[in-house]
């Protein structure tokens, strides 16, 4: 190998690192704008802050921001459907409990109402994600988009029971399944016509 060859090779290493610490550069100052959104929303929905979920957030928009491309397109409307599952009323999610309350006497968890809400958010979110593309580019949209909805609605989930909050990530990662699989059998079905 020449000395040209190893000062190109070493050249093109500082400059990939270059580059790949500007967009986690990136990606951490768009984490930091979507944290603020989400602790702003948090506010106004009246949810405890915790900072396990204010954390995820920060992981997953660096990362989301760092990878760019597809993953990003899904992860703004994954962002969408966080803020609309932090700002559900309380009332909504635990209809059987009296308003301003956590949990009472007579209150009961009702992991099903969050599966339903999950489940509407989860379709809404997945019939708003980008068609064109292949497979794999579709995929990590998707992909980026359960990462920002999860993040963001994490923060609202932590002031849920348990069952409350998986029923809630169980019904959004069964919507966009379901709409996933319906639009890939529609494109199956309808290529030749």
């Amino acid at each position: 190998m020449t000395t040209d060859s190893t000062d190109s090779l070493r050249l093109e290493a500082s400059a990939r690192r270059a580059y790949e610490w500007g967009l986690a550069r990136d990606g951490l100052g768009r984490a930091l704008l979507v944290l603020g959104l989400s602790i702003l929303a948090a506010r106004v929905a009246g949810v405890a802050l915790q900072p396990i979920p204010f954390a995820l957030v920060l992981v997953a928009w660096t990362f989301l921001g760092w990878r760019r491309g597809w993953w990003l397109r899904g992860a703004r409307i994954g962002l969408l459907g966080g803020l609309a599952t932090l700002l559900l009323p309380m009332s909504l999610l635990r209809p059987c409990c009296p308003p301003g309350m956590m949990a009472c006497e007579n209150c009961c968890a009702l992991p099903g109402t969050c599966a339903l809400a999950g489940l509407g958010l989860g379709v809404v979110l997945a019939a708003m994600l980008p068609r064109r593309g292949d497979r794999g580019q579709r995929a990590k949209a998707g992909i980026g988009m359960l990462l920002g909805v999860v993040s963001v609605g994490s923060v609202r989930c932590t002031g849920l029971f348990l069952g409350e909050g998986l029923g809630m990530f169980a019904g959004l990662l069964g919507g966009a399944v379901a709409m996933g699989a319906g639009t890939w059998l529609w494109s199956r079905t309808h290529v030749a016509t």
